[in-house]
């Protein structure tokens, strides 16, 4: 009886602000309660629950702020495609707006440094806002119109089937700022290490004069090699973060995209490490005009002899790389048995 019982009011209350949640299920359990007889058979328990409605319509019958731009019937649905679209497109926007702007600046002749941070940055929020508004419009204006045309329907009353309840959700939810946080570390790396795989941010190495001399980072063979990596990583990034926000919760479907994220992506950046003609032959040049401590890092690119440091960086990206997957697989397992319990 409880398990019906408790995941009918827990698709109800779900559909309520968080403020009104604790009183409505108070309400609602006792008035299923009064309904029942003393020692409920599961066929009455699902009869009450049926005869009662489905719980999007008993939600909006609590809700006490009415909304009627967009229907009850399909407000939730509206909220969660917003919750997905509203962030991602937002932090490719951001990323859009700040590559571009860096383009513009190392293209121009003479800019100061705090200009360049002053575009970058300006032009990043600008672009960030506008597209979250324009996501929030066109969204909006996408379920107004669908719905006024009959494209969105949901079920009659009658039609609503209690096995349609979803089970009991239990665990640690996954909060937002995990997924998007890692959406925008990774489009800001993996965006700077294309730049300068693409010649268009350079690394500025300077002279024994007051002279400053732009010079390539990366051989030509090797920016060939960084680019599409680049892009694959940035994309399986993208498809397990979205699938955290999707689920806001560790399952099994998280979990196996959180693997394969790490294990593609650390495959990947060992393969890029591990080759021997990463720096350009003009920077390895420039830095060869000045003398460097024995235990500084431009010191063994400049004679060639990185492959401790790759070594060392490899094993790093391992252990992170294990480090991840199996916190991955510990939070799973731990949500997987609070869910068995609550189930």
């Amino acid at each position: 009886m409880e398990n019906w019982v408790d995941r009918y009011v827990a698709a109800v209350v779900g559909r309520l602000p968080e403020k009104e949640r604790a009183e409505v299920e108070r309400e609602l359990k006792s008035s299923i309660y009064d309904m029942l007889s003393d020692e409920p058979t599961e066929a009455e328990i699902k009869q009450v629950l049926k005869d009662m409605g489905s719980p999007a319509d008993l939600a909006e019958e609590y809700r006490q702020n009415p909304r009627y731009l967009i229907s009850p019937k399909v407000y939730d649905s509206y909220i969660r495609m917003l919750k997905v679209l509203v962030p991602i497109i937002t932090v490719i926007a951001v990323v859009i707006g700040v590559v571009t702007a860096g383009i513009e600046a190392f293209q121009m002749t003479s800019i100061q440094i705090s200009e360049v941070f002053q575009m970058i940055i300006s032009q990043g929020i600008s672009s960030g806002v506008s597209a979250a508004m324009q996501t929030l419009i066109w969204v909006t204006v996408g379920y107004v119109i669908a719905e006024r045309t009959g494209m969105i329907s949901d079920k009659k009353k009658d039609e609503w089937e209690l096995e349609e309840l979803p089970k009991p959700q239990a665990g640690e939810i996954i909060p937002l700022s995990d997924p998007i946080g890692e959406m925008i570390a990774s489009f800001f790396f993996c965006g700077w290490l294309a730049l300068m795989g693409l010649g268009f941010a350079p690394f500025v190495a300077i002279g024994n004069g007051s002279s400053a001399i732009s010079v390539p980072v990366f051989s030509d063979s090797f920016a060939m090699k960084v680019v599409p990596i680049m892009v694959i990583v940035v994309i399986l990034t993208v498809i397990s973060s979205v699938q955290k926000i999707t689920q806001r919760r560790w399952n099994s479907r998280v979990c196996i995209w959180v693997i394969i994220d790490n294990v593609i992506s650390a495959v990947l950046w060992i393969f890029l490490f591990m080759q021997q003609d990463i720096f350009s032959p003009q920077l390895i040049s420039r830095l060869q005009e000045r003398d460097w401590s024995t235990g500084d890092v431009l010191h063994y690119i400049s004679i060639g002899d990185t492959l401790t440091i790759q070594m060392v960086i490899c094993g790093i990206i391992v252990l992170v790389t294990a480090i991840e997957i199996g916190s991955a697989i510990f939070k799973t397992a731990k949500n997987s048995s609070v869910q068995a319990t609550v189930a």
